[in-house]
């Protein structure tokens, strides 16, 4: 009998790791369509992999009001990713 329980605990183990496996690569994806979405709106920017370093290191340009718009846009990008939605 106590080989059974330990059986049904192993299986339901397996089943919670490969779920959480499947959320992890749902959330990949999520985070990978929004960054490309990004990266097709603004083609002339390096955003690099993270976008919160982005965002630290962007210099801004001759033009404040389209700085802060680009910069709105990747805030955004950056909080739907950590959102999921």
């Amino acid at each position: 009998m106590a080989t059974q329980g330990g059986g049904v605990r192993a299986r339901l183990r397996e089943l919670l790791r490969e779920r959480a496996r499947q959320r992890r690569l749902r959330a990949d994806g999520f985070a990978a369509r929004v960054h490309a979405e990004l990266a097709e709106d603004l083609p002339d920017e390096d955003l690099g992999e993270d976008l919160t370093d982005f965002l630290d290191r962007y210099e801004p340009g001759a033009d404040p009001e389209a700085d802060e718009e680009l910069r709105e846009r990747v805030r955004e990008a950056r909080d739907r990713i950590a959102r999921g939605y």
